[in-house]
């Protein structure tokens, strides 16, 4: 087990006998109503869930954003604002998003995905570019079919908009391909191959993404060619189904 799955482990052990204490505590009377509103709450379930996700290098930007949702409803629960606060949480909402995908196109810079280069692709796969996919809607909505037989992956970016991108008669590439998710507001439809092998490992908040494939018992998948989809999904959803 990696240093960082340890870390999380022992502070998941922590979250939950804490949890249990204060449960506890409020059965038999010792704590206080005021801390138990506080502590006991919806706010401080989204601060406890963004600080276990700042421990995680894949879910780090999940659990700052989290941290400051649950930090700006706490303030408007405890104290009394001069403004209208859903003027103020609208604006915080957008600089988040602004911030989340600053840092995301950091981490391209700097390599983090796997040495990729200012594309977002590994460096020297980008031979074809019909075997990548680089779909990004803003306030829109696309329709894509993908026919590719070598398709290595891409990025989709959805932003107040959505796209559906049907692979179906595609085919992937030998080895590990990633397909990298951005959606704000919106979502992605991949259509895929029934007899695709998928890994999922995408981080939601308050939105979500799911696989609703139609698996079918006599096919049997490639575990040789594998589609790997990471990304955020803020305030959206995105789906994986196959025909």
């Amino acid at each position: 087990m990696s240093t960082e799955n340890r870390s999380r482990t022992l502070i998941f052990a922590i979250i939950v006998i804490a949890a249990g204490a204060l449960l506890l505590l409020r059965g038999i009377g010792l704590l206080p109503w005021e801390l138990s509103r506080a502590l006991l709450s919806w706010q401080m379930l989204l601060i406890v869930i963004g600080l276990f996700n700042i421990f995680s290098s894949q879910h780090k930007v999940s659990g700052y954003i989290l941290l400051g949702i649950g930090g700006f409803f706490m303030l408007d629960k405890y104290y009394y604002w001069d403004f209208n606060f859903w003027q103020m949480f609208w604006p915080v909402v957008l600089i988040g998003v602004g911030v989340a995908i600053l840092i995301n196109h950091q981490k391209k810079l700097r390599g983090d995905y796997g040495h990729r280069n200012y594309d977002g692709f590994r460096d020297g796969e980008r031979d074809n570019d019909a075997d990548f996919i680089d779909e990004v809607t803003i306030f829109s909505g696309t329709e894509k079919t993908i026919t590719s037989q070598n398709f290595r992956g891409g990025k989709i970016t959805s932003i107040f908009g959505g796209s559906e991108i049907n692979l179906s008669q595609a085919a992937l590439s030998a080895g590990a391909n990633d397909i990298e998710i951005l959606s704000v507001f919106g979502g992605a439809t991949l259509i895929v191959p029934p007899d695709w092998d998928i890994k999922v490992n995408v981080t939601t908040v308050f939105g979500g993404f799911s696989d609703k494939r139609f698996i079918r018992a006599n096919i049997e998948k490639d575990t040789t060619k594998v589609l790997r989809i990471e990304g955020l999904v803020l305030f959206g959803g995105g789906e994986i189904k196959s025909y």
